[in-house]
């Protein structure tokens, strides 16, 4: 059950600045710990970092710093603690809970990531971050459209439709032309619906584990692209705006 609280948005953080937004992200097994550490380590490189909220099935092996929340997966859903341990077939809907995690924490302006990513020191700044994000919306610099993946052979779009069936909605799908990729991504939602967001989010999980849909591409975009619009949320490309603020260092495993 997704809890509601009702939180302010301007907080004081960090004891040295406010800032109105935090990171949050996840990691299980030794090469993502070893990857948060990583990320961890490349926001000591600027002078206030924003806080980091993680989800992982082992706090210990998290490197713990004054903005660094850590919280075993265990809270939300013990069934997570039990995972794959293959790229392909691991279940990237944990995710919500490190989403939830920021929210628990009153922020709404949260840039959600995996696990590898890693500060560019050159450009970043908190100025630049927060001209990434777009009141009431969900924003990726990688984007795919609907109308191309749902013709071709990619499982993008799919789980989507299948939502609409389930929730007997429709939705028109250029409102899909932008589909944000869930590697790195700037959500901004205020307090009266974030949580009604996670809660459709995670009611489209559990029908894609009842009726069986196929886990890929791995990762969220159907299932928070159809939560985004069910509670009127855009969702869009912002790469108009600045690139490579962070990026994905991906170690080329699988």
């Amino acid at each position: 059950m997704i809890s509601k609280k009702p939180f302010g948005l301007a907080i004081e953080k960090n004891n040295t600045m406010n800032l109105n937004y935090a990171i949050a992200t996840f990691c299980f097994g030794d090469r993502y710990y070893d990857q948060t550490n990583r990320m961890i380590s490349s926001f000591e490189t600027i002078q206030t970092p924003p806080e980091i909220f993680i989800i992982t099935d082992n706090e210990n092996a998290i490197n713990k710093k004054s903005f660094t929340k850590i919280k075993n997966v265990g809270e939300y859903n013990a069934k997570y603690l039990k995972y794959e341990k293959n790229y392909y077939s691991f279940d990237f809907s944990v995710k919500r809970f490190a989403l939830q995690f920021a929210f628990e924490n009153e922020y709404c302006n949260v840039i959600l990531v995996d696990t590898d990513v890693t500060v560019n020191e050159s450009i970043y700044s908190h100025e630049r971050i927060m001209e990434c994000f777009t009141e009431n919306s969900i924003m990726g610099q990688v984007t795919y459209n609907f109308s191309n993946e749902i013709t071709n052979n990619s499982e993008l779009g799919k789980r989507f439709v299948h939502y609409e069936k389930k929730f007997d909605v429709e939705f028109k799908k250029n409102l899909l032309d932008f589909m944000p990729e869930d590697c790195i991504q700037f959500i901004s939602i205020s307090n009266d619906i974030k949580f009604k967001f996670l809660e459709i989010w995670d009611r489209c999980i559990k029908i894609k584990d009842k009726d069986k849909l196929r886990n890929t591409p791995a990762g969220n975009i159907d299932e928070m692209c159809f939560a985004a619009l069910l509670n009127n949320i855009k969702v869009g490309n912002n790469s108009d705006k600045h690139i490579n603020l962070l990026i994905p260092r991906h170690d080329k495993w699988y």
